[in-house]
């Protein structure tokens, strides 16, 4: 049970910086489909 515990509390660390991450890279790659959407059309 204890690593189970240690296991999950290392995910909770490691996930909110995950989701920024991923958050900042959908935005990095909306704006630039939309960038070059508006450039090409």
């Amino acid at each position: 049970m204890k690593r189970m515990w240690a296991d999950r509390a290392k995910e909770e660390a490691v996930s909110p910086v995950i989701a920024t991450i991923l958050l900042v890279a959908i935005t990095v790659v909306l704006a630039a489909i939309l960038y070059f959407m508006a450039l090409g059309m």
